[in-house]
C-alpha cells in the first residue's frame, strides 16, 4: 500500500511539472524553444535573441537582411566570441553591423535613445535588432521602431509581450519610456505621430528625475586671480519626479560643475549640499564655490546636477548651463 501511495505521488508530481511546462511553453514558446524571432515591421524590421553565426547567416539569406543592430554593446576588455563571430558573419555577407550598448534592466540615457532612433532611421533595411534573449532590450528597440513607423503607442506597447519573453513584473522599468512619452503628449493635448516621437526623443526625453533648468542668478563679473568666489544658481525641476538632493557628500544629487582653464585643464566642483526632495516644477537656489583661480584669461564653467555614483544629468538628457568666466590678472 505504501509503495502504491509513493508511486501515485510521483505520478502526480510528474503531471504537475508537465502541466507547468505546458503552461509556460504556450505563451513563451518562441522565447523558450526558438530564437525568439519576430517581425516588427513585416519585411523591414525584425527582432530576436542572440543568433549564432550560422543562424545569422541563414537569416541574412532567408530574410534578406542588410543590417544587424546588436543592442548588447561591446567591451574591448571582454573576450566576446559571439560578437566577433557576428561581425565576421556580417562582413562576409557585406551587410552593415551596428553595436549600441543598452541596459536590460533600466531605461536608456538620452544619448543612447537618440542613437537608436538615428540608427533605425538610417540603417539599410531589412534590419535585425537583437539582444541576448530578445525579450527586454529588443522589446524597447522594437517599440521605438513601431513609433518611428506609425506613431501607434498601443502597437508599441504590444512589443512588451509575454509571447516574446517579456515579463512585466520582473522588469517594469523599460516600458516607462513609453509612459513618459504618453504623459508628454497628454500634457500637450496631442496624439502620437512619428515626427512628434522623434522631436520628443531629441529635445524632451530624460529618464526619471534627470531633467532640470539651471540659471545663474547673477552673471559673474570678472573674477580676481587668487580669490575664491561663491556663485548662486536657481535650479528648477522640469522632470515628473522629485529630485533627491542630499547633504551627504557621496550620496544623492548635488549641484556640480566642470571647470575648464584657458589651457584646457579640467576639474570638477560640487555644491548644493542640502536635504531636499525638490518637487516637479519647484525651484531652489543653491551656492557653488569657485576656488581661487591663479591663471588669468577666459575660463569656462559648465553647471549641471550630478547624481553621485550614477551620472551627470547632462548625460541623461538634461541641458547644463554653460557659463563663461573671465579671470582678471592681479594688479
Amino acid at each position: 500500500m505504501l509503495g502504491r501511495m509513493r508511486s501515485l505521488r510521483r505520478a502526480l508530481l510528474v503531471l504537475l511539472v508537465a502541466a507547468v511546462a505546458f503552461a509556460v511553453a504556450g505563451p513563451l514558446r518562441s522565447y523558450v524553444f526558438s530564437s525568439n524571432l519576430h517581425a516588427v515591421v513585416e519585411g523591414e524590421i525584425y527582432r530576436s535573441a542572440q543568433p549564432s553565426g550560422a543562424r545569422l547567416d541563414e537569416w541574412i539569406h532567408t530574410l534578406g537582411l542588410r543590417s544587424v543592430v546588436n543592442l548588447r554593446g561591446e567591451k574591448s576588455h571582454d573576450d566576446r566570441r559571439w560578437l566577433r563571430e557576428e561581425i565576421e558573419t556580417a562582413e562576409r555577407a557585406g551587410i552593415e553591423h551596428v553595436s549600441i550598448r543598452m541596459s536590460a534592466a533600466d531605461v536608456p540615457p538620452a544619448q543612447t535613445l537618440r542613437t537608436l532612433v538615428r540608427t533605425l532611421d538610417t540603417a539599410p533595411r531589412p534590419l535585425l535588432l537583437h539582444c541576448k534573449a530578445g525579450a527586454e532590450r529588443s522589446a524597447l528597440a522594437a517599440a521605438v521602431a513601431v513609433l518611428l513607423e506609425t506613431g501607434d503607442l498601443t502597437a508599441a506597447r504590444a512589443e512588451f509581450a509575454l509571447d516574446k519573453g517579456f515579463v512585466a513584473w520582473i522588469n517594469p522599468r523599460l516600458p516607462r519610456v513609453l509612459d513618459d512619452y504618453a504623459a508628454w503628449l497628454a500634457g500637450r493635448g496631442e496624439t502620437s505621430t512619428p515626427d512628434r516621437f522623434r522631436a520628443w526623443v531629441e529635445s524632451e526625453y530624460a529618464p526619471y528625475f534627470y531633467r532640470a533648468r539651471i540659471e545663474a542668478i547673477d552673471a559673474p563679473a570678472p573674477l580676481a586671480a587668487g580669490a575664491s568666489t561663491t556663485l548662486r544658481f536657481r535650479v528648477t525641476n522640469t522632470s515628473r519626479e522629485a529630485i533627491p538632493f542630499r547633504s551627504e557628500r557621496h550620496r544623492g544629487v548635488h549641484l556640480g560643475a566642470k571647470l575648464t582653464s584657458p589651457g584646457g585643464e579640467h576639474r570638477e566642483l560640487r555644491g548644493g549640499y542640502v536635504d531636499l526632495a525638490l518637487a516637479p516644477g519647484a525651484t531652489v537656489e543653491l551656492d557653488l564655490v569657485v576656488p581661487a583661480l591663479e591663471r588669468p584669461g577666459p575660463w569656462s564653467l559648465q553647471v549641471d546636477l550630478v547624481d553621485e555614483g550614477v551620472k551627470w544629468f547632462g548625460a541623461l538628457g538634461s541641458q547644463p548651463l554653460a557659463l563663461p568666466i573671465e579671470v582678471a590678472a592681479a594688479p
